[in-house]
């Protein structure tokens, strides 16, 4: 768990473009101690838990490596975007997100581009897709 816990909060502070002072400085405690939380050296204690789930937008649970059950994960996004218009094709892709880290971090980083270039990226991404699974048929 330690080893997965330290990963987490490495992968969602770099998705946030934070330094490790950075996050420090929000969490309210030392950068020395978020360098020990990321090299696996120690756990976060229960009010920096909290705190990282509040400033992350994820459960604790999340960030422990609990993986979510489909019910846990139709509500938070019911919660997250006002909606109860949720089908199995949306629940599969945000399951299938949620196992592939390295893949979701791509697509996350993606978001944070001008809609212009982004828009190019995500065309020549389906594309590619669309082209591998044909050929893999």
């Amino acid at each position: 768990m330690l080893q997965y816990v330290s990963e987490q909060i490495k992968r969602l502070r770099k998705a946030h473009h934070w330094t490790q002072e950075q996050l420090a400085q929000r969490l309210n405690v030392s950068r020395s101690k978020v360098s020990k939380w990321e090299n696996g050296e120690v756990l976060p204690d229960i009010k920096s838990l909290i705190d990282m789930s509040e400033l992350f937008s994820v459960s604790i649970d999340f960030l422990l490596g609990k993986p979510p059950t489909d019910k846990q994960l139709l509500h938070e996004v019911q919660l997250a975007y006002g909606t109860s218009e949720m089908n199995d094709q949306l629940l599969s892709l945000i399951r299938y997100m949620n196992e592939q880290r390295e893949l979701a971090e791509r697509l996350y980083a993606l978001q944070s581009l001008p809609a212009h270039k982004r828009k190019r990226v995500e065309h020549v991404v389906v594309k590619m897709i669309d082209e591998m699974i044909d050929a893999l048929k």
